[in-house]
Formats: C-alpha cells, sequence, structure tokens
C-alpha cells in the first residue's frame, strides 16, 4: 500500500470563515482495491477557527487518502458528556421510514452550518426575483442541505451539498466536527455503525456528457464529474478511515446491516463494502442510474431503485440477495416518466413494499416539455417482487419540470402516508390501496418528504413550515413556520424535533412548541 506523509497549512478554507494556520494530521493513503490498515504516524496542531456561530480551539486533520485531501475540523470540548451507544442504519433510520428515538431529550437550539444566508436573505431574495425561482432551486442544490439529519450516540449529523460532513452535540447544538470533502454530499443521510460514520460522495449537479435527455432519467449520473465513491470517517472526531471511489456519483444513502454497508452508484452498480476496512465484498451491474433512491432492506433483500440508463431499458426496482449480490426480484416500470424510481425513496413494512414516482406519461418522448404524467403509488410484495396493487395518486396530468425526484412513503401501523405533488398529504391502506383521508393543501409548491409519524401526529416538512396533522384523520393542528426545508424528512430524538434546512440550518424544537408556537423565533432561539 502506498503511503504519503506530507505537511499542509490551510489557509482560509471556504468563504473567508476558517481561519488561522495549523499543522495537519497525516494518514495512510488507500485504495479502493487495497485493504485498509489504521495510520500511527501523525501530527497535529491546535488553532482558532470559527465553525458558525461557536468560537473555540480545535484540532485539524489533514487527511490524504488516494491522494485527495480532506481536512477534519475537531472540537473535542464540545463532546457530549454523556452517550447512549446506537446505531444509524438507513435513510429516515428503519425500513418503513420512520426517524423516532425514545429519550427524554427536551431541548431548544438553533445552529447555523457553513455557507448559511443569514446575513444575506434580504439580498438572496432579490437574486431570485431577478434570476427566477429555478436559481434558488439550483443554488441549493450546489450548497444546502438537502436531507434530512441522523443521530447516535446522543450526536447529531448532517452532510451538505456543499462538501461538509457535521458532528453536533444534541444536547446544545455546539458542533463536535466538521470535515470537508472535495465532493458533495446530496441525498445521503450521515449512516452510523459501530462508531464509524459513512456518507456517499457524489454531486446532484451533473452533465448530459452521455448523450442523455433529462426525459430519460439523466443517463449515468455524474459520471467524471467530481469526487464520487463512498467515505468512511470516525463518528467522534470526524476523521476520515478509507475511501472507495467510483466513476459515477454514490448519491443515495445506503444501508448497513452486519457490518457491511449496501450502497449504488450512479451507474448503475450496487456494492457491499465491508464497514470496518472499506473491503468490497460483492457487486451487482443494473444498466441504469442510481440518483436519489435511498436503498432499503427486507429479510436478506437489499432493495435499490434505479431510473432507466438513455438510451434503452427502463426504470426499475431491483432486489439483490445481500448474502452474495444475486438478484432475488426486478419490477421494470415501462410507463415511469424521467428519473421514476431512480430518484424516489421507498419504503417496507411488513412485507410491503411501497414507492411513489411519476408514471403513466402522455405526449411523446424523449424532450420533458412534451410529455405529461401522473403520481403513481405503487404496492409489491418485498420478497418476490409481484406487484399488488398501484394507484394514480393525482387525478388528472401534469408537467414533470422540477418535480420528478419521487414522493417518499412512510408506511405505520398499515397506513400509507404519502406526500403528493399537488401538496398534500393522503393516507392510504396498504393491504387494499383505499384512501383513508386527504389533508388540506399544505404547500403552493410540491410535497416530496416523507412525513414523520409521532404519538399519533404527523409532521410533514412544507415548504418554509412544518405542518402538524393528526394522523387519523389528516386534520391540520398547527403549522410552525421555519427555513426552507427541501426534502429532510423530520427526526424525533426524545421531545424534540431535530431539522435541518436548505439554507444550512440545523435546529431543534421540543414538539409541545411545535404544536403551540408559529415559528422558531416564538421560542427565542438565537
Amino acid at each position: 500500500m502506498d503511503k504519503r506523509i506530507a505537511t499542509v497549512l490551510i489557509v482560509g478554507l471556504v468563504i473567508g470563515l476558517l481561519i488561522g494556520g495549523t499543522v495537519g494530521f497525516f494518514f495512510s493513503h488507500s485504495s479502493p482495491s487495497s485493504e485498509i490498515t489504521s495510520s500511527s504516524e501523525y501530527s497535529s496542531s491546535k488553532s482558532q477557527v470559527t465553525p458558525t456561530l461557536h468560537q473555540q480551539e480545535n484540532e485539524t486533520f489533514n487527511v490524504y487518502m488516494d491522494g485527495i485531501l480532506f481536512t477534519d475540523y475537531f472540537y473535542p470540548s464540545n463532546i457530549p458528556s454523556s452517550s447512549d451507544p446506537s446505531s444509524f442504519n438507513m435513510y429516515g433510520m428503519t425500513s418503513n421510514r420512520d426517524p423516532v428515538i425514545s429519550g427524554n431529550l427536551n431541548v431548544s437550539w438553533l445552529t447555523p452550518l457553513m455557507g448559511n444566508f443569514e446575513q444575506n436573505m434580504t439580498l438572496w431574495n432579490e437574486i431570485n426575483q431577478k434570476l427566477g425561482k429555478s436559481f434558488g432551486a439550483a443554488y441549493r442544490q450546489a450548497t444546502g442541505i438537502a436531507v434530512g439529519p441522523t443521530e447516535a450516540n446522543n450526536i447529531v449529523y448532517v452532510s451538505s451539498d456543499a462538501g461538509w460532513v457535521y458532528g453536533v452535540n444534541e444536547f446544545n447544538g455546539k458542533i463536535i466536527f466538521m470535515l470537508y470533502t472535495p465532493g458533495t454530499l446530496s441525498m445521503w443521510e450521515p449512516v452510523v455503525y459501530n462508531g464509524i460514520g459513512i456518507v456517499g460522495l457524489g454531486s446532484a449537479m451533473f452533465d448530459y456528457q452521455q448523450g442523455a435527455l433529462n426525459g430519460f432519467g439523466g443517463g449515468h449520473r455524474g459520471q467524471y464529474t467530481g469526487i464520487n465513491g463512498l467515505l468512511a470517517f470516525n463518528a467522534t472526531t470526524g476523521k476520515p478511515l478509507w475511501l472507495d471511489l467510483t466513476r459515477s456519483q454514490a448519491m443515495p444513502t445506503g444501508v448497513v446491516e452486519n457490518g457491511t454497508v449496501y450502497w449504488d452508484d450512479g451507474d448503475g452498480v450496487i456494492h457491499a463494502t465491508n464497514v470496518t476496512n472499506g473491503k468490497t465484498l460483492w457487486t451487482y451491474e443494473y444498466d441504469g442510474s442510481g440518483n436519489m433512491a435511498s436503498l432499503d432492506y427486507y429479510h436478506g433483500i437489499v432493495i435499490a431503485g434505479f431510473s432507466q440508463a438513455y438510451p434503452t431499458n427502463v426504470s426499475a426496482l431491483v432486489g439483490v440477495y445481500a448474502s452474495n449480490g444475486s438478484l432475488a426480484w426486478m419490477i421494470k416500470l415501462p410507463y415511469a416518466t424521467t428519473s421514476a424510481v431512480g430518484d424516489a425513496v421507498m419504503a417496507v413494512n411488513n412485507g410491503y413494499l411501497v414507492d411513489g414516482f411519476l408514471g403513466f406519461a402522455k405526449g411523446s418522448m424523449p424532450l420533458l416539455k412534451d410529455i405529461n404524467s401522473r403520481q403513481v403509488l405503487l404496492v409489491a410484495n418485498a420478497t418476490t417482487g409481484k406487484i399488488i396493487w398501484i394507484e394514480n395518486v393525482t387525478n388528472g396530468t401534469v408537467h414533470p419540470g422540477d418535480t420528478n425526484n419521487g414522493y417518499n412513503p412512510e408506511i405505520v401501523n398499515g397506513v400509507i402516508y404519502e406526500p403528493t405533488i399537488e401538496g398534500k398529504v393522503i393516507a392510504y391502506n396498504l393491504t387494499t390501496g383505499n384512501i383513508l383521508w386527504e389533508s388540506p393543501k399544505l404547500s403552493n409548491g410540491v410535497l416530496q418528504a416523507a412525513p414523520t409519524y409521532y404519538n399519533g401526529y404527523l409532521l410533514v416538512p412544507a415548504g418554509t413550515s412544518i405542518a402538524v396533522l393528526n394522523s387519523t384523520n389528516g386534520n391540520v393542528i398547527n403549522i410552525f413556520h421555519t427555513q426552507f426545508i427541501m426534502r429532510q424528512q423530520m427526526m424525533v430524538v426524545g421531545n424534540t424535533i431535530i431539522e435541518a434546512s436548505g439554507t444550512n440550518y440545523l435546529f431543534a424544537v421540543p414538539f409541545y412548541d411545535l404544536l403551540h408556537d408559529s415559528s422558531i423565533s416564538d421560542i427565542g432561539m438565537s
């Protein structure tokens, strides 16, 4: 194994917010195909760096992996005094996508992260008015936080499209570490297993160099357009441990089971990787692209969603056996529109696989402007892949536009809670497909993130607010205003809601206040 030992001076990293020179931490270089070993030779120094609102002494580690520099800022004094050893194994924490963690946490804090919009909201609004709302969407996709936070060991983890991974003290919102990567982290919720954190590197921004049109899902997404692959780090300090590089982006969140992380990439490859050392155990290839369809797991079967690759094949849900990567089943969806199930985060519960996407296209392909679609909800057997029922969620057709990123369901107590392109939530009976209720319209835009079920309530990300619904009938209990929330699903820890915004803030709100107040400012956050 090659080893590279160097001394690096860090100067003014990222928009002038990081200051002070540091002498780096040195780590062994590893390649995806070689065994990862722990490095013993390093040096570190302490410096004054300003991570958002918190200014204090830190340790800085510069780690070279495959010749690529990763920089970690570690604040040991911010580590929680108590720790409850735990893991967060997949997107939404559970197969049915309900990230609710028991405990007594009841706190309120607001932590601005790198690139936050605090000082520039007026200018930001003026730019959006001048250039159009698509500018704002594109900018957030390159710099903001696209998915929700995760939690383990009393630490909250969040990843930013700008390339940062954070570990934050859940009791007070203070930053424990800030790991800067040379890639973006788009749709990876950091997963944590036995003290090791894992994120996928893969840009949400990509080109169509393969000649693919958006109407066909984008071809092999992110191929050769940046640093792509899987990165493991120490879940307490943030120091990188190993790196597995890929040609295309590793954008969907993987799933960890029994010491193995299962993940896919923009080339349509499903990987099984040893969490401890980064060794590849097996791969499975589908001629498509893994975009944002975070993986799921059910009774030894790894489930992934792929968009079609230009110009052949169709969007598909694929189940492979976790033991060896052989195919268990495949559901091809010839009626899918654009990126379809490659962009939708599925949910699994009690043997039922549920996915929401755009389908049943009208018009002529391949140009996106010439087609219209309906939102579709599909339920299949998670063991066999046999389709049980399919329903049209929308009555009429809609133009895909910016809305082709899937509609993530949550399943609780035999009920599917599905966000919709029409800005409301619909509850379906899991086994029959019967509609139980429809909520009022909660947003002028599209709802895509899965709701979170908590104590008989549904917590729904709805643009610049969080809607609290009665889970029995869909009635609105309260609307809590905050900053813009992208596809972040709400996480509940104890009695506290923890969420991230597309404008690079992480915040904690007591559930009582979410029920009774109207905004973050009402509860005295600073």
